[in-house]
């Protein structure tokens, strides 16, 4: 949505700023307003397909895993999109989507995590670096350790939903933070040169 956002005002994300067609590279180029709106259609793209598989494919009893595999695909689609040449986004915006959707408290509480790690850093990518790295961590507990989070879980009560959901988060914050390999060359040759 956001690289068509940009076409709609004649420049192409995959040229200008950091190259990547996500909303923090819209709002950097074109303004904060149309980046908050690149922002919540990311957040959308995670949600809607949750959303409409429950309702309307699937029933309410969605299993878990059939959940996640729709909110994990949307995230990949969202990082290698075949309309794009198999680039993408960073999936930070459609992840919280996915998680909002499934499990909101999950997701506040990454985002509450994430806006510690930006107050600290002031750097958008190294914050959801940040925060995806205590989502694998999030996820490894949720397997290993079920009960830990059942009360504030609303869609995965027992123990083999939360590893499955554990699995996936695992998976797709991994994602994130592999696919912000260049903000962390870049975060690690910052301070090197600040401590010389």
């Amino acid at each position: 949505f956001t690289y068509l956002l940009a076409r709609s005002k004649g420049v192409n994300l995959l040229e200008v700023g950091s190259g990547n067609p996500g909303a923090t590279n819209l709002s950097r180029n074109l303004g904060k307003k149309i980046g908050f709106v690149g922002l919540v259609l990311d957040v959308a793209k995670g949600v809607i397909p949750l959303l409409v598989t429950r309702q309307y494919l699937m029933g309410a009893e969605l299993p878990v895993m059939g959940a996640m595999l729709v909110g994990a695909s949307a995230v990949v689609g969202h990082c290698f999109s075949p309309f794009l040449s198999w680039k993408g986004g960073k999936g930070v915006a459609t992840t919280v989507g996915v998680i909002l959707a499934f499990e909101p408290w999950l997701a506040l509480l990454l985002l509450a995590i994430w806006g510690v790690g930006l107050s600290l850093i002031r750097s958008v990518g190294i914050a959801s670096v940040f925060a995806a790295i205590v989502g694998v961590g999030l996820g490894l507990t949720l397997y290993l350790e079920p009960s830990v989070f059942q009360p504030i879980l609303i869609n995965s009560g027992e123990p083999e939903q939360q590893r499955i959901l554990g699995l996936i988060l695992i998976f797709i914050c991994s994602l994130i933070v592999l696919r912000h390999r260049s903000n962390i060359r870049e975060f690690r040759e910052s301070r090197k040169g600040a401590l010389q």
